[in-house]
């Protein structure tokens, strides 16, 4: 049981929190089930939908650099929720399991190239010890990413980091709404998925 209970998707009239539900069912990321926790509050929904979209789907810094961030996070504070996700856009852009696998190696994993370590390094610092970002870093942040590209990662950064401890606290887990869409998950996510509910794949 979650902490904070689900909105009925059914139960939606107004168009475009329905349209936010159906993105959540068609592509994941954020997952249907977070998504119908925000329900509960349609203002706070949608600003945050906003600001995902801004800052994760759109933007001017490259998706994949921005979700090996979010799956750092995630590994990072143990979000088994949100780890358990995958950006489909990010994986058509070149992010691998074997990434998402070593990432909270990423200093010393050859899996990774420079500008990456140095998007991964900047999550460390927000998420664990401001005193990171240090002149070594900052200087291999301006080396790879101009500034307007700096505030969207940042920005995104502090973003996840937030959503993330507090889905953590609620207990939300994958299936529990929409449950017959696999849409976003990892694929050792969907598999459990499948096996305890004989969900098809929709992806």
């Amino acid at each position: 049981m979650t902490h904070i209970s689900y909105v009925d998707p059914a139960t939606v009239t107004d168009p475009e929190l329905v349209e936010i539900m159906e993105r959540a069912r068609r592509f994941g990321t954020p997952r249907p089930e977070s998504q119908a926790i925000r329900l509960h509050n349609p203002p706070v929904m949608k600003a945050f939908n906003n600001a995902w979209e801004a800052f994760f789907r759109q933007g001017v810094t490259d998706h994949a650099i921005k979700e090996l961030c979010r799956l750092y996070i995630a590994k990072s504070v143990d979000c088994q929720y949100c780890g358990g996700q995958r950006s489909v856009l990010a994986m058509e852009q070149g992010t691998t399991e074997t990434q998402v696998d070593d990432i909270l190696n990423f200093e010393s994993s050859e899996r990774f190239d420079d500008r990456e370590r140095a998007a991964l390094s900047w999550a460390m610092a927000i998420a664990w010890d401001p005193a990171l970002a240090d002149d070594e870093l900052w200087d291999r942040l301006h080396k790879y990413f101009t500034e307007p590209q700096l505030i969207e990662l940042g920005h995104f950064i502090a973003l996840t980091l937030g959503q993330q401890r507090f889905l953590k606290t609620v207990g939300v887990r994958h299936g529990e709404v929409l449950a017959d869409t696999d849409a976003g998950l990892a694929p050792e996510e969907a598999a459990r998925l499948h096996e305890a509910q004989g969900l098809t794949t929709t992806r």
